[in-house]
């Protein structure tokens, strides 16, 4: 391999487009420090091309040191010149860059592909940058995001390693991968990707009841409403569980309602039998109010509406709190426990907390919910029996207490756990219940809770009953 240092005009040196780093920052410090004492360091090049009978080099090292000569007004700098092939140039440059803590993700990401499309195996790619294998297959997971995902925001380049990571998740669904990509940058991240992992898992089961049911020999009717008893048709039964179960409760089923061949409907994580009426049910049936059956449908729509959203805004607001409560200083920690001490204490209208309210005292769910948001999940988890578990999980809370400097952040969790047991899909849906929700938001909001668009219009009543005399 021939290796020569010779001077170079500025204006015969290219940047590298495989160059992992794509932007290579404010260099004005390093042009004054070149203007004073001169380059120190020679850059690497190799040949390019002819260009008016002049010889280009193509930089293989050094393209913050070339921008900061040009800045300096430099015309000719020292080039250590190589003659490389294509794997080796890219080689190099990704480890340089891997030495530097300014490299992101992203651009060590599309480093490691660059060079594993020219034959470089994994194995390989972790021996020559010092990474594990692991860590190089995560980043080459994140470098198989598509361009046109990553121009679905313009803050995509500001996404952390694990929010890459997450987005990551959906590398099967480019169509959920560019949804969640859109929220690159705004406060409604962990929002989209809570929803979009509840859509793959209810289309996970949807596909595998399908299934289930084809084998069956069953036919879905569409019905114009999951909730909506067809004509001639009686009650439903409802099945949630898991699709291999299935055959064995449809069994059960069957031998209960034997009467005529029965409509199979389902909807999200929800399967409804209904068996056909006897000429006595339907005349029954056709005499009760149409406008029942249109309240009970719609009630269960909303019902059903809210039992998802409670659910995963839980899941986005204990992980939060795990994540971030040890980062919570002095001053924030007293400002929250003084403000969910009193709504616990009081409420909102000084009658519906611990004075009035028994489902304060729900220690179970409790102490379930301590264990999402604390880092150390509570030693006892055995349910077998809930008085030894309570006891000893008790006591294990009140240890906890008493550890040096731990107080406030233990009386945080702890408030935060009694308030998470309150908050039940009801408790959207009830005017009086979701005063207690906007006051924890409050003080989540302060602590630095991103509230997502979707929790907002919830805590402004969009699952509230409309008034009847608006009707």
């Amino acid at each position: 391999m021939a290796i020569s240092i010779i001077d170079i005009n500025v204006k015969s040196l290219i940047p590298n487009p495989n160059n992992p780093r794509k932007d290579v920052g404010d260099v004005t410090e390093l042009a004054d420090s070149i203007k004073e004492q001169g380059l120190q360091q020679a850059l690497v090049v190799t040949p390019d091309h002819e260009e008016h009978g002049e010889r280009m080099f193509r930089v293989v090292i050094g393209h913050r040191r070339l921008a900061a000569c040009r800045l300096a007004g430099i015309e000719r700098v020292p080039c250590v010149v190589r003659e490389l092939d294509a794997r080796t140039e890219r080689e190099l440059m990704l480890v340089e860059n891997c030495q530097r803590s300014d490299l992101t993700p992203l651009e060590e990401a599309d480093g490691y592909q660059g060079l594993l499309d020219l034959g470089a195996g994994v194995g390989e790619l972790a021996s020559k940058t010092g990474r594990s294998e692991s860590f190089v297959r995560g980043r080459l997971r994140i470098a198989r995001i598509p361009a046109d995902v990553r121009a679905k925001s313009n803050s995509f380049a500001q996404l952390s390693l694990f929010q890459l990571d997450e987005l990551a998740e959906f590398e099967d669904r480019p169509d959920m991968m560019a949804e969640l990509a859109s929220m690159a940058g705004t406060k409604n991240w962990d929002w989209k990707r809570g929803q979009l992992r509840s859509r793959m898992r209810v289309e996970d089961w949807q596909k595998r009841m399908r299934q289930v049911l084809d084998g069956l020999g069953l036919v879905v009717d569409p019905g114009p409403s999951i909730w909506t008893t067809p004509a001639g048709y009686r009650y439903y039964s409802t099945w949630s569980g898991e699709p291999d179960e299935f055959k064995q409760w449809y069994g059960q089923w069957r031998e209960k309602n034997p009467y005529g061949e029965p409509v199979i409907r389902f909807s999200e994580r929800t399967v409804l039998c209904f068996p056909q009426l006897s000429p006595e049910e339907i005349a029954e049936r056709d005499a009760k109010s149409e406008r029942r059956e249109r309240e009970q449908a719609a009630f269960q729509e909303a019902l059903a509406a809210r039992k998802e959203f409670d659910r995963l805004v839980y899941t986005l607001r204990t992980d939060w709190i795990r994540k971030h409560a040890t980062g919570f200083n002095g001053g924030q920690l007293r400002k929250a426990n003084t403000r969910l001490s009193l709504l616990a204490l009081t409420g909102t209208n000084l009658c519906d907390g611990l004075i009035a309210g028994a489902e304060w005292n729900n220690l179970d769910h409790v102490l379930d919910a301590y264990n999402l948001l604390a880092a150390t999940p509570l030693p006892c988890d055995d349910t077998s029996d809930r008085g030894l578990w309570r006891e000893t999980n008790l006591a294990e809370l009140h240890r906890r207490q008493h550890v040096e400097g731990a107080a406030n952040r233990e009386l945080l969790l702890i408030l935060c756990a009694q308030i998470e047991a309150l908050i039940k899909p009801g408790t959207w849906a009830d005017e009086c219940d979701i005063t207690i929700a906007q006051a924890y938001y409050h003080t989540l909001a302060d602590l630095g809770y991103p509230t997502s668009d979707e929790e907002n219009k919830a805590l402004n009543g969009c699952f509230l009953p409309e008034d009847d005399e608006a009707e």
